[in-house]
């Protein structure tokens, strides 16, 4: 009886999280829309979900459900939030040598980590979550029968490991293979933008005609380029570099952006 009683609650903690989580991808993914004026799925994982607004949720709520001055929970959110999000960074850094966001330039930010509005957005999020949010989604998930409760979570936590395995193995190689993409960005700069660069600054009486000739071994070798990152990069290690305006590498900080450009250049 305790083991089930045990398993009922943890079903209902990954429920939990499963919700924060989404509600987190939904929250980025309408900001990406209107900030850029196109949809882009903000989730890390593959499917809809961010995991740092799932474990900000439950931390939330195990550690100040007991707070009842608004005030007061409301600084300790942003406070948890802040911290959540700065170790959640120098993780990912640490792991995986490179910084999917970076607030450095915004105002009161630690170390490009965290920054003021991102303690008065979570701040804010958390206390809704604890005040009104989880005790209304806890009413909900303790009315399913145990089956109905077993079913879901175990499918969706089945799901949830795959796309995280998916993602932890991209995250694995997402160093290795930006410094491959990084020598063929350098070869291909030397052997063909920089005679391109020559060409377009020799002024004699062939300027159109060499021009266009430029152009056109310009293009070249960007299409070129851009085989050789679709060629090194995967999907997701792509998706990451154009949903993450900030991500940079430690080989070389200026790489995915120099990555983005040629990708978006396409399209």
């Amino acid at each position: 009886m305790t083991a089930l009683m045990v398993l009922t609650g943890a079903e209902r903690c990954f429920i939990y999280w499963l919700a924060y989580a989404f509600v987190g991808w939904a929250w980025e993914t309408g900001l990406s829309v209107v900030l850029r004026r196109r949809f882009e799925d903000r989730g890390v994982l593959n499917g809809p979900l961010c995991p740092i607004y799932g474990f900000g949720g439950l931390l939330a709520v195990a550690m100040l459900g007991d707070v009842s001055n608004p005030v007061a929970l409301f600084l300790s959110c942003g406070v948890l939030a802040c911290t959540l999000e700065y170790l959640s960074s120098w993780a990912i850094e640490a792991l995986f040598h490179v910084r999917l966001w970076d607030y450095t330039g915004k105002p009161f930010n630690i170390n490009g980590r965290v920054y003021l509005n991102g303690f008065l957005a979570f701040g804010a999020g958390a206390t809704a979550v604890v005040m009104v949010v989880q005790p209304w989604m806890a009413g909900i998930v303790e009315s399913w029968p145990p089956l109905v409760l077993h079913l879901v979570a175990g499918l969706l936590c089945a799901a949830t490991l795959a796309d995280a395995a998916v993602t932890v193995a991209g995250l694995v190689s997402f160093d290795t293979r930006l410094g491959r993409v990084a020598e063929d960005l350098k070869e291909l700069k030397l052997e063909q933008i920089r005679g391109i660069d020559d060409r377009i600054t020799a002024a004699d009486e062939q300027w159109e005609r060499r021009m266009a000739e430029a152009r056109s071994d310009l293009e070249t070798a960007s299409e070129e380029a851009r085989g050789r990152i679709r060629g090194t990069l995967n999907w997701q290690q792509r998706r990451l570099i154009r949903i993450f305006p900030t991500l940079t590498s430690s080989r070389d900080a200026g790489l995915a952006e120099r990555i983005r450009a040629l990708l978006e250049r396409r399209r």
